[in-house]
């Protein structure tokens, strides 16, 4: 595969409207975080992506409340399915696939209001979009009204059979998040709020609407002081120097070492000293492979390394991580990333979701994968354009 076969996936996922599908054969469909994350991904190649999106996600923001898709005001979806066609199909097996849109993912809202700052900055006119921009500050008040539990935005399981039970982007990683109790904090999460509030604030100014909306900006200041203040002591392990992948209801956490910590090192969340644990981490080699960083280390139980999520090597996993090394300073590591898993994509010369690496370092075709893996992925296409353009 060359970035030429990546860029022609590009374009085969794109939509009528400009956004990026998915995935094929089976995700033909807007999905709010992978849609999002392909833009961030495509913002320096092709920024009408990233505004596409932001205008289709607007265009289906939560508005109301319902218990079934958990809509709720100013949320954004987790998938919106057009085909009637696959909608009946894919309902006979996921019976909540019937409503043709829902709102199961905790991470897509913050992720929103990320693109639309990075859009902001690379191209100002967006402001004037005045619609756009309430849609943003919508985001912003699900967060402080209806995601926030305590400091952290969490999420409550929806009800077993009609709903995701995990709703961050490890939606399939099963009794791991599943057997938490309500409501749940992932820690990757975390990064993306206090990155989206401090955005929203960046936003707010630059649209000259501090003074005329200073409580709501004062609300936004309030919860990223008080997300700074408790994310360290509820977080992070002493005995392992790293951070839970999640807390639960009573505030116990899931001890399970995977990437998701990662994802805070583009939050500006982390300080200097908390940001090199972190990376010391990750690039240990129950994580690190030939082929980019496993989503799980292989010393857990829960490990797999044909799983979906419970040991695979996701690309976009690893561009969020890369994204924020190079942010970091940490240039050479962020290449590092990229390297590996662009060799991974060549050698299975395609852009799937998610690939395998064997515990002694072999690469796993996807036909050997418990679940077979989309493939074009607009994700992995994504990361895979930048890591070989930039």
């Amino acid at each position: 595969m060359k970035i030429e076969d990546a860029r022609k996936s590009i374009e085969d996922l794109k939509s009528p409207e400009g956004f990026l599908y998915a995935g094929l054969p089976k995700f033909k469909a807007l999905f709010g975080r992978d849609s999002l994350i392909s833009s961030i991904e495509l913002l320096n190649y092709d920024s009408n992506i990233a505004n596409a999106t932001l205008h289709a996600l607007s265009s289906l923001q939560g508005s109301g409340f319902d218990q079934e898709t958990l809509e709720e005001p100013g949320k954004i979806i987790h998938e919106y399915q057009h085909d009637t066609e696959i909608i009946k199909s894919r309902a006979r097996n996921v019976v909540w696939l019937k409503h043709g849109k829902n709102y199961f993912s905790v991470d897509s809202t913050p992720l929103f209001v990320i693109l639309y700052h990075m859009l902001m900055e690379k191209n100002p006119r967006v402001l004037r979009d005045r619609e756009l921009l309430d849609s943003v500050l919508m985001a912003i008040s699900w967060m402080l009204d209806f995601g926030f539990s305590g400091a952290f935005l969490s999420y409550m399981k929806a009800k077993i059979g009609f709903g995701l039970q995990s709703q961050s982007w490890r939606d399939g990683i099963g009794a791991v998040l599943e057997n938490l109790k309500d409501p749940v904090s992932v820690v990757g999460v975390q990064g993306y709020t206090f990155s989206a509030l401090n955005r929203g604030l960046k936003i707010m100014s630059k649209a000259g609407l501090k003074e005329t909306k200073y409580a709501f900006y004062e609300r936004i200041e309030e919860s990223i002081t008080k997300l700074k203040e408790n994310f360290h002591e509820n977080f992070y392990l002493e005995e392992t120097g790293f951070y839970a992948f999640a807390i639960d209801g009573d505030g116990v956490a899931e001890k399970t070492v995977t990437s998701d910590p990662g994802h805070l090192l583009f939050s500006g969340l982390l300080n200097r000293g908390e940001e090199k644990q972190v990376i010391d981490r990750i690039f240990e080699t129950d994580l690190l492979t030939d082929y980019g960083i496993r989503c799980m280390s292989s010393k857990s139980t829960y490990f797999d390394e044909k799983a979906y999520q419970r040991g695979s090597v996701w690309p976009h996993d690893n561009f969020l991580i890369a994204l924020g090394l190079k942010n970091a300073g940490y240039e050479k590591l962020a290449a590092e990333i990229g390297k590996r898993v662009s060799s991974a994509l060549e050698e299975l010369n395609g852009v799937p979701e998610y690939f395998g690496v064997s515990r002694n370092g072999e690469l796993i075709p996807s036909r050997k994968m418990r679940i077979t893996p989309c493939d074009p992925q607009a994700w992995t296409a994504g990361a895979y354009n930048y890591f070989n353009s930039s």
